[in-house]
């Protein structure tokens, strides 16, 4: 089968839960399909991507910084697309689609964010399409709402929303099939009507994310995740301004480390300043800091689809403290896999027992990590995949 798929960049290198995704998924399919990856950019493809045809735009996509960004920010007011299907999906993407449609026949177009409907909607008529919604955006859109305090920004949010709730049930609705990560995030799409829903979950590579040795450091604590991503960066303002304070009256010697690339400038003056917080920024191997912690958090207030973090940290064996937010979508239980907690003081709680007594939760890492081999290595998913193209093509 020839199958087209449309996305915002190459999947290298492996450092945020999206590209991790599209990149297990696709080298396990690679050698049953003849896949040709379009996506922005202009940078050669490193040797990990043999198998499958990178077709880059020659450019990058519009910078989200600096004039012309703030320009394109009020620009989108008049526009009826979100700003993020108007930033991914113009017409340099349009075109490149045309260009490759009009020279080859493909079996298959592969859509693997929502916004790239936009981009292939005009020969959507010709080719079965696929949508892979890592997330419902709408929902992100609308926690984004609850949480934004500043009132210009609370208001340009809530036009967002509205453009993305309306965008996004009319994209999934043109799509054959449309493949979501989760049953909660599955039951969505199908009350928008969409023609065919499945699941295919997120995952971990148990050979790389394993159980090490590495000496633990006593009450510290990990959070791992891109720090450019506004979900992340949410919950991280969140933890040390709400929670963090609380779990240092108890105990003034713990640690915190945050780990993933581009984060804030407000977030690495903290680094410096804030007693115990470590910011490390873009590392070359998170497991090196998630095998030292004693505990992994996951404090997010925004987001949907799963979290590819937590499978990581369930799989290396370690003792998972999340929101239930934070743990959207996966098949986990508080108290036998995890533990979530959604208020500021039970959440601070909760880090200190597990600080004081790591012995105590050593049976909720033990069984976290079985969940996970059960439900969650990639091979077993990209099979998933594979079903939905060949009943879609």
């Amino acid at each position: 089968m020839k199958v087209l798929v449309v996305d915002e960049e190459v999947p290298f290198p492996l450092n945020t839960g999206k590209r991790i995704r599209t990149w297990n998924l696709l080298r396990r399919l690679k050698d049953r399909h003849e896949i040709t990856y379009l996506s922005w950019g202009k940078s050669e493809v490193p040797a990990d991507g043999d198998g499958v045809r990178f077709v880059n735009l020659g450019q990058e996509l519009p910078a989200m910084k600096g004039p012309g960004f703030y320009a394109s920010l009020l620009g989108n007011l008049l526009s009826p697309l979100p700003y993020s299907v108007q930033r991914h999906a113009g017409q340099a993407m349009k075109q490149a689609v045309w260009t490759l449609v009009a020279k080859e026949r493909f079996d298959l177009i592969h859509c693997e964010w929502t916004p790239y409907v936009e981009a292939v909607r005009e020969v959507m008529g010709d080719y079965p399409t696929v949508l892979s919604a890592h997330n419902v955006e709408a929902r992100i859109w609308e926690r984004y709402l609850k949480t934004e305090i500043n009132p210009f920004k609370k208001e340009y949010i809530r036009i967002q929303h509205r453009k993305f709730d309306r965008f996004e049930r009319d994209a999934a609705r043109a799509c054959a099939h449309v493949v979501a990560v989760s049953h909660k995030d599955a039951s969505v799409f199908s009350s928008y009507g969409c023609p065919k829903v499945s699941v295919v979950p997120n995952g971990v590579d148990e050979a790389y994310f394993y159980v090490r040795k590495d000496s633990v450091q006593k009450r510290s604590m990990v959070f791992t995740g891109s720090m450019d991503w506004r979900p992340n960066q949410d919950g991280i303002a969140y933890f040390l301004n709400d929670i963090f304070p609380l779990i240092k009256k108890s105990l003034p010697d713990v640690t915190f480390t945050i780990v993933g690339r581009n984060p804030p400038a407000w977030l690495t003056e903290m680094g410096t300043t804030l007693k115990g917080v470590r910011v490390t920024g873009t590392v070359d191997d998170v497991r090196p800091y998630i095998a030292e912690s004693a505990l992994y958090i996951v404090p997010l207030r925004v987001g949907g689809g799963s979290r590819l973090k937590i499978l990581e940290a369930l799989a290396m064996n370690k003792v998972v403290l999340s929101t239930t937010i934070g743990a959207e979508g996966l098949h986990l239980e508080d108290g036998r896999h995890l533990m979530l907690r959604d208020d500021d003081q039970s959440f601070a709680d909760a880090a200190v027992e597990a600080l004081r007594a790591p012995d105590k939760f050593e049976s909720l890492a033990r069984q976290g990590r079985e969940r996970v081999m059960e439900l969650y290595t990639w091979d077993r998913i990209a099979t998933s995949l594979d079903d939905v193209w060949s009943a879609t093509a």
